[in-house]
């Protein structure tokens, strides 16, 4: 990133200050090289000694395992909406209404027989 600055920046000099300057921003940019090449080395040091041939091996094998884990994640939730705790509180209230239901219905019932049973001996 601050190579990047640099580099736009040598690039954009003009006229004395292109002379004068660019030689101390190329030697910048020149050491900021340097320090990237030591941490890709270094990186290739780290993922050697996990198994991987290079660090190109490493982030195949890191985009793989990213879009595993996503597809898990979606899964997991995809279960949880489905199967999880909140779930079984929806299921545990249709039953405790189908028992209220089924209840009222009885009353009902009887309430009607009652009713029928109150009219035919009226007539």
């Amino acid at each position: 990133m601050e190579r990047n600055s640099l580099e736009i920046e040598r690039d954009s000099l003009k006229g004395f200050a292109k002379l004068t300057k660019k030689w101390e921003l190329q030697s910048r940019i020149d050491r900021k090289n340097e320090e990237i090449d030591l941490l890709i080395v270094g990186l290739s040091g780290i993922v050697k000694r996990y198994g991987f041939q290079n660090v190109h091996d490493f982030y195949k094998t890191f985009a793989v395992s990213k879009t595993a884990n996503a597809e898990y994640r979606d899964k997991a939730e995809r279960w949880e909406e489905k199967y999880g705790e909140n779930t079984g509180r929806q299921e545990k209230e249709s039953v405790y209404k189908r028992i209220q239901n089924h209840q009222r219905g009885k009353t009902d019932i009887q309430t009607k027989q009652t009713s029928k049973s109150r009219d035919g001996g009226a007539r």
